[in-house]
């Protein structure tokens, strides 16, 4: 344990990875805590148990958010990398913002109607709610653009923080009490026809009801608001702070695609040359062909230079700060390396094996980050109460409980045993799909899914649950690893893969349950 933790911090800073750690929590913490809140919503509210469904479309209404956010980026494609980051950085202060506002909104607003069609709707709730999804799926490729500007090192922490964007709500929500059941006694007074006199009995039986929370609702986002405000601090440290500056890469390594091929087009450079503008001062050899092309079929950085001693790819860093490995095309992985005043750099990434990313892997594994997010993020949560509640109230929470501390668990290990491995990654993700079929099978079954009524039926569950949380979320970590090592535009796209496997989740589980619930209702 040891031995990680001094190659963790090698070349990171403790501090930078707490400050990563809570600006990431935005990311997620407003939907996540209005979702934990449904069970006070939905007795509350004149939509009740159809409230999840509008939340559910609303949701993925705001996927216009992200695809504006793209269509910037597109714009500045040509831009110098300032302009990219200074698009990143803004783009996140205004998601905080608007969360922390509309957090707040909500917090004394959540429970205005009006009359809208003819009848009682929602609005305040529904219209912040949009607010807040669309912020908190633009974050999917904004904070992690942004993360490409910072070393390799810190990714693991911010997806730490995006798992805890769910955990802390649930332990909120959890110690607040809503959604708690207790069953009360009830009675009533019918008629009983014996031998053709009717006769006058009473009838006993059990209801359940939802208990009065431990605090308010409003005290519950009041605390969702001081979180997200305690994000906006940290990513200005993270931006103002000088203990952060040493930990953010140079201009040229953040968006070096662009550069050098502006720079280098119809160029040649010989061993020793520098190129200008770029930071590039350690001796090294010509790349493979004059005019390189970062559409030739690779995933990301086209290779720049071949080192004279060994064979493998090195980019070389100027000494006013570091950056990141690329992805190239003759199958080695590119180091960067950090210069110092006597021109001994130090590795910024550790060094494994000498494979590269083709095009090819890149795709799968973002095909894999879609997959991922199909299963994780909306449609096994869409059957969640279908494929655990049967085992019983205690079950039921166990599974949300414990799979809301897998995610960030998952994160954590990341951070000392990462994966880059595709075939590892791949690995991670058929465990974690073999459990996602258990559930969805499970769920397709309800109300009599596997081993119901036995003993060991709701600890599979759980477990299953669990082991789909924590394999799913090791692999997308590890996906965006390897994307990280590509640069912002590999992040980028990684946000997309994302937001497309949300997507494609949310509205299959509605179209599905709808469909049931029809079925249902008309047996």
């Amino acid at each position: 344990m040891m031995n990680a933790l001094e190659r963790l911090f090698v070349d990171s800073k403790l501090g930078v990875h707490v400050l990563v750690c809570v600006f990431a929590i935005s990311s997620w913490v407003d939907i996540n805590g209005m979702w934990v809140e449904l069970p006070i919503f939905v007795t509350h509210l004149p939509e009740e148990w159809t409230l999840p469904s509008y939340i559910t479309i609303l949701s993925q209404i705001a996927n216009i958010g992200p695809i504006i956010f793209i269509i910037i980026a597109y714009i500045l494609k040509k831009r110098s990398p300032a302009s990219k980051l200074t698009l990143d950085k803004v783009t996140s202060y205004a998601i905080m913002f608007v969360g922390l506002t509309s957090t707040l909104l909500l917090a004394f607003l959540w429970q205005r109607t009006a009359h809208v069609a003819g009848s009682e709707r929602s609005v305040a709730l529904l219209a912040l709610s949009f607010f807040l999804a669309v912020m908190d799926c633009t974050s999917s490729l904004a904070y992690v653009a942004f993360l490409a500007a910072l070393k390799p090192a810190y990714m693991a922490s911010f997806f730490f923080g995006e798992g805890l964007s769910g955990f802390l709500p649930a332990m909120m929500a959890l110690g607040q009490g809503a959604g708690d059941v207790l069953c009360v006694n009830g009675s009533s007074t019918v008629e009983k026809n014996i031998s053709g006199v009717l006769v006058n009995g009473t009838s006993y039986f059990e209801y359940p009801t939802y208990t009065d929370p431990r605090f308010s609702v409003q005290l519950f986002f009041i605390l969702l608001s001081a979180l997200i405000f305690l994000s906006i601090v940290a990513f200005t440290l993270l931006n103002f702070w000088g203990y952060c500056k040493d930990e953010f890469v140079t201009a040229s390594s953040y968006d070096l695609e662009q550069d050098f091929e502006e720079k280098t087009k119809g160029k040649s450079y010989s061993c020793g040359d520098s190129v200008e503008g770029l930071g590039i001062s350690n001796p090294v050899c010509s790349v493979r062909d004059e005019t390189p092309n970062i559409a030739d079929g690779h995933a990301h950085f086209t290779d720049l230079h071949k080192s004279s001693d060994s064979g493998s790819h090195v980019m070389a860093a100027g000494s006013s700060g570091s950056g990141s490995s690329g992805i190239g095309s003759n199958g080695s992985r590119d180091t960067l390396v950090q210069n110092d005043s006597s021109d001994e750099g130090k590795s910024l990434v550790k060094k494994g094996e000498d494979k590269e990313v083709s095009m090819v892997i890149a795709i799968f594994l973002l095909v894999q980050v879609v997959i991922i997010n199909f299963l994780i993020t909306s449609f096994v949560l869409s059957v969640q109460t279908y494929s655990s509640l049967p085992y019983g109230i205690s079950t039921y929470n166990l599974v949300v409980t414990l799979s809301n501390i897998a995610n960030p668990l998952a994160c954590f290990v990341s951070l000392f045993l990462a994966v880059s491995s595709p075939l590892t990654i791949s690995a991670l993700t058929s465990l974690g799909c073999a459990c996602g079929a258990y559930i969805i099978v499970a769920a397709t079954m309800s109300p009599d899914p596997p081993m119901v009524g036995h003993a060991a039926g709701g600890p599979v569950s759980v477990a299953v649950w669990v082991g789909a949380s924590f394999f799913l979320t090791y692999a997308k970590v590890s996906v965006a690893g390897v994307m990280r090592l590509a640069g912002r535009r590999a992040l980028i796209w990684y946000g997309v893969a994302t937001q497309l496997g949300a997507l494609i989740g949310a509205v299959t589980g509605f179209i599905l349950i709808c469909k049931e619930e029809t079925i249902t209702t008309n047996n």
